[in-house]
């Protein structure tokens, strides 16, 4: 339960914040070992990251429960334990897809893969500029076939690329800190979004007393029985994973063996994962939503039989996600229209024409909306002096807005812990405007842009977002954690700068899976060889996506016997829904026939069951990730 306004709203303690540092350190140094080099369980890998929630349980059965027992004003206060929470789902995604994954091969690899035949040096290696890039020949050699016997890192040659990308980083997560402090007060106070994500972490630790830190959710029987059930689900089958002579419980199906016959096989690859985690959560989410993520998906197989059928000219993919990036701008449309009165608000305030009250907002309005702003505008001078048009960076800032936007809401009121976008921001541009718009120069620099801007499962927004909510229910002073949290993010960018070239360079790159691979570069090569004009077929699938959506919200927002949530229809293509599409099923079938035969009563009783599934598996899953830092054997339970 929330706490009412008239309580006293608490600051970050210098303990919470060594605390959390310390955790998100930790982190940080195990992240791309165990993801990249040993496929371990991904410590993040999603916007309820595992490795975080481990510690969070760790912590709060010593720091919390046993000290406040043994000596009470010792034992850690709910605010410090949510402090501690924000720290480290900020940090998580930074060592990981959020950064580092796709980012240090990126500095190299055109180094390594250019060959003659390629003709990658002639096409555009003059427009790399060295401040980016590590062009040394051992220093590029080695990140891929490791270091010799007594070698060390190349530390010299990785600094000045360090510090140029590390500003650049840094200035992409101040906007979208801006960008979440204006849209906070109306998703959370306005249109009362959900937060799914941030409910099992505060019901642990809220309603306690300073001697009984162990509170009714705790003590259900439901919460333990659930928990019991992941726990041995996962040490029968992590056990397998290192015996193989113990048997396992099988939680993967694929239909493709029954998918073999025309036109059929354009539904491959259809798989049935069962993930005990994505299914708790699912039951959390309201049937609305969870119907539309897995009928979706359906939707979009048939769809691709009936392509494939007649003969289109464009696979079923591409004429879906096509629809998708389509309706990521008209739910933008849609939160900005909702949203109108707000954003005039804080536009008033900005100029001096009215006054708010936002004193206990993250950033005050204006510097806010300033900072998003003219943060928007560096970034993109950044992009201009690397060598990219500058109307080019901006248009690209622009989409990453409209997909940050959306994405944030699917995880803040949807709450999908697992999602991405198989698209880029640029994407939008080459399809309207045609790749032959721009030059080499401004398309070398734009390949970078899978650094922070394709792969989105750990992206900081939702993160930052779902942390101003939790300081809502334990009245936590949101300025002083947002300072926090900027701090956060210097000690994790250097932390997994500092963990990822060790893991690459004594590992090797080339036994670290496909992020090795110079795709982007490939890419960028097809543009400049074969430049292409407007893609009327694909522009046609976005304005199909866009009307589709906005009929999706009308029907939504019109009538109220319409069941189908339009944020369905926004992730159907991407590896999120292949492989969580029938875990939330599961979830959503639970919550219905529970809904059906014993309402509201029976659902609220078995709530804490399924939480517990989510507590259960995060609990033996941050278990297996350290016993396979020891033991060298990859388990994995969640996606990766």
């Amino acid at each position: 339960m929330q706490l009412t306004d008239n309580q006293p709203w608490h600051p970050v303690t210098l303990r919470a914040v060594i605390l959390g540092l310390v955790c998100v350190i930790f982190l940080c140094l195990i992240t791309p070992y165990n993801d990249y080099a040993i496929y371990g369980t991904f410590v993040a890998g999603n916007h309820f990251p595992i490795g975080s929630f481990f510690l969070y349980i760790i912590i709060m059965f010593i720091g919390f429960i046993t000290l406040a027992r043994w000596k009470p004003k010792w034992g850690l206060r709910p605010s410090e334990m949510i402090t501690v929470w924000c720290m480290m789902i900020v940090a998580s995604g930074i060592p990981s897809s959020g950064f580092i994954r796709y980012h240090l091969f990126m500095l190299v690899a055109p180094y390594y893969y250019a060959t003659p035949e390629n003709e990658w040096e002639d096409l555009f290696f003059r427009y790399l500029p060295d401040s980016m890039m590590v062009k040394d020949p051992k220093a590029v050699k080695y990140f891929y076939e490791k270091l010799p016997a007594g070698a060390g890192v190349p530390w010299g040659e990785w600094l000045r690329p360090m510090l140029v990308w590390s500003a650049y980083v840094l200035m992409t997560y101040f906007v979208l800190v801006c960008l979440s402090v204006i849209l906070r007060r109306q998703w959370v106070d306005h249109e009362r979004f959900t937060f799914p994500l941030v409910r099992l972490p505060v019901e642990m630790v809220e309603n306690t007393e300073p001697k009984n830190r162990v509170n009714n959710f705790m003590k259900n029987r439901m919460l333990w029985i659930g928990a019991g059930i992941a726990v041995v689900l996962h040490l029968i089958n992590g056990l397998h994973a290192h015996i193989p002579s113990v048997p396992r419980i099988p939680l993967y199906f694929s239909m493709d063996p029954y998918l073999n016959d025309r036109p059929w096989t354009a539904m491959r690859s259809l798989i049935m994962m069962i993930y005990p985690s994505i299914i708790g959560f699912s039951y959390l989410l309201s049937l609305d939503v969870s119907f539309s993520f897995w009928i979706f998906y359906i939707i979009y197989k048939i769809q691709s039989v009936v392509a494939y059928a007649s003969g289109f000219p464009a696979s079923g993919w591409t004429l879906a996600n096509r629809q998708e990036m389509g309706g990521y701008i008209a739910l933008v449309i849609f939160v900005l229209w909702l949203s109108r009165r707000h954003l005039k608000d804080i536009f008033m305030v900005t100029i001096g024409l009215r006054k708010v009250d936002d004193s206990n907002e993250p950033l005050p309005y204006r510097w806010a909306l300033l900072g998003f702003v003219f943060g928007t505008v560096i970034i993109a001078g950044m992009a201009w002096m690397a060598g990219m048009s500058f109307g080019l960076a901006i248009g690209v800032m622009i989409f990453f807005y409209v997909m940050a936007i959306v994405l944030t809401w699917m995880v803040a009121d949807g709450g999908f812990l697992f999602l991405l976008a198989i698209f880029r921001p640029s994407d939008y541009l080459m399809i309207s405007m045609g790749s032959s718009s721009f030059d080499a120069a401004s398309h070398t620099i734009l390949t970078f842009e899978k650094t922070l801007m394709f792969d989105l499962r750990e992206f900081m927004m939702p993160h930052i977002m779902n942390s101003f909510k939790a300081t809502d229910f334990v009245r936590l002073k949101r300025r002083q954690l947002l300072g926090v949290l900027g701090i956060v993010m210097v000690v994790a960018i250097a932390t997994s700068y500092y963990s990822g070239l060790m893991t690459w360079y004594h590992v090797g790159g080339l036994k670290m899976g496909y992020w090795y691979d110079p795709e982007p570069f490939n890419r960028l090569t097809s543009f400049l060889n074969y430049p292409r004009d407007t893609n009327w077929m694909e522009l046609s699938f976005i304005i199909t996506g866009f009307v589709v959506m906005s009929f999706l919200i009308f029907m939504r927002y019109t009538f109220f016997w319409w069941r189908v949530h339009p944020l369905g229809y926004a992730m159907t293509t991407s590896w999120a829904p292949y492989t969580i599409w029938f875990s939330i099923f599961l979830g959503w079938l639970s919550k219905f026939v529970i809904l059906k035969f014993g309402g509201l009563k029976l659902y609220r009783q078995m709530r804490p069951f399924f939480l517990g599934i989510v507590m259960g598996e995060s609990f033996i899953g941050g278990l297996w990730i350290i016993i396979g830092l020891f033991t060298k054997v990859s388990y994995r339970i969640l996606p990766g």
